[in-house]
């Protein structure tokens, strides 16, 4: 590294000359001016080259039991039409 106060650097991206003590150097390990130094987010570590985490929360928030019927044992389900059904059916169909 220069020790010269008044040493000049080149940047890597644009080829211009600046004093070395403002030069940075870029997660590619280039040394660029402030101008191309693009700070966190560059081409290599920017977030949206990261993979995204599209885990799945397996926990159900605030379940509830399922008593709709519709997990009945088959001793307990009965096939039975009551009154109310075959008088909608029977009414439909007449205008």
């Amino acid at each position: 590294m220069a020790s010269n106060r008044n040493a000049m650097a080149m940047c890597d991206q644009c080829s211009f000359v600046y004093p070395h003590r403002i030069m940075q150097l870029s997660s590619y390990n280039t040394l660029v001016c402030p101008t191309c130094f693009d700070g966190a987010y560059d081409l290599k570590n920017h977030p949206q080259n990261r993979i995204a985490d599209v885990r799945d929360n397996p926990v159900i928030q605030n379940p509830r039991p399922d008593t709709g019927g519709r997990n009945l044992e088959w001793q307990q389900a009965s096939f039975d039409w009551d009154d109310s059904t075959v008088r909608y059916w029977s009414n439909a169909w007449v205008h």
